[in-house]
């Protein structure tokens, strides 16, 4: 069974000879990589604001599902690591995944991390995909 990476930003990935992929699609499984808010230059979009790191990160996790010729419907799991500044915040981000999910809720995991890779980043999600 072929095992196929997909990266939204392929070219940078290329060039920064970067070791992880956004998602890796085997079979039915799409496995997603925490994402976090960046651009295609890998900067930091939204720092201090959990809301808006978090909604770049769904649309992100949403294309490349598409890519891997899915949807926000075939996650089964996510896990959120989320900073301690951005705990106060954290329940008002529960309307994003009404947004996202709508209904057809995966198992979800969320933890309070010491810190991310980079100190603007709120929030890391990753999650796994099983498509039919």
């Amino acid at each position: 069974m072929d095992k196929r990476n997909i990266n939204l930003f392929d070219d940078l990935y290329k060039r920064k000879q970067y070791t992880w992929s956004d998602a890796v699609r085997k079979g039915k499984i799409v496995a997603l990589s925490g994402l976090v808010a960046t651009d295609e230059n890998h900067r930091t979009l939204h720092p201090g604001d959990l809301k808006g790191q978090m909604r770049v990160i769904y649309e992100q996790m949403k294309r490349l599902l598409e890519m891997a010729g899915g949807s926000m419907s075939d996650v089964i799991k996510t896990v959120d690591f989320i900073t301690p500044q951005a705990v106060p915040d954290y329940p008002a981000t529960a309307e994003i995944r009404r947004e996202y999910f709508r209904g057809n809720y995966p198992a979800a995991t969320g933890v309070i991390v010491h810190g991310l890779l980079r100190r603007d980043w709120l929030i890391e999600i990753e999650a796994l995909a099983v498509l039919d």
